[in-house]
């Protein structure tokens, strides 16, 4: 083929020199034609199967949002009862909180009464124990006055007598 090419280029060119070009075009003619339709029958193949990956994948696909719809359902349900449980269990809480509250608050309003009672005894006696301690001052009061008079007015009284 080298030969040819530099002979085309040269420009003397055989009748032999141009049935062979011929001869040789046409064997690549017939070859690059078969290329051709192996190219198609290829290209054809390769569709078919594209076609057919994407079928399946579009099948896939609608089977998982299928599925995805179906777990979404169910996780909904199952979010919406436990939100019910959760309700029903504060509420009832509350209720037992409520109870608490209202138990200690009587408890210590019943502690605050026996304590100010408890209070008011205490004072009743401590008053009444000074009461009496104060009377008690005022007879010992009574009794050193009286005993200083004595130890005074003794000798007066005793030389009186004489």
């Amino acid at each position: 083929m080298k030969e040819l090419e530099q002979k085309i280029s040269d420009g003397n060119l055989t009748q032999k020199d141009i049935v062979h070009l011929l001869l040789h075009n046409a064997q690549h003619m017939v070859t690059r034609e078969e290329v051709k339709s192996d190219i198609e029958s290829v290209e054809k193949t390769l569709k078919e199967d594209i076609s057919k990956v994407e079928t399946t994948l579009k099948a896939d696909i609608s089977k998982l949002d299928e599925k995805i719809t179906k777990v979404e359902t169910t996780l909904k349900a199952d979010i919406s009862k436990v939100e019910t449980t959760l309700k029903a269990d504060i509420s009832k809480l509350d209720e037992k909180i409520t109870k608490v509250e209202t138990t200690l608050k009587a408890d210590i309003s019943k502690v605050e009464t026996t304590l100010k009672a408890d209070i008011s005894r205490v004072e009743t006696t401590l008053k009444a124990d000074i009461t009496t301690i104060s009377a008690k001052f005022d007879k010992m009061q009574w009794l050193i006055i009286a005993t200083m008079l004595t130890v005074l007015f003794k000798d007066y009284v005793i030389s009186f007598l004489k």
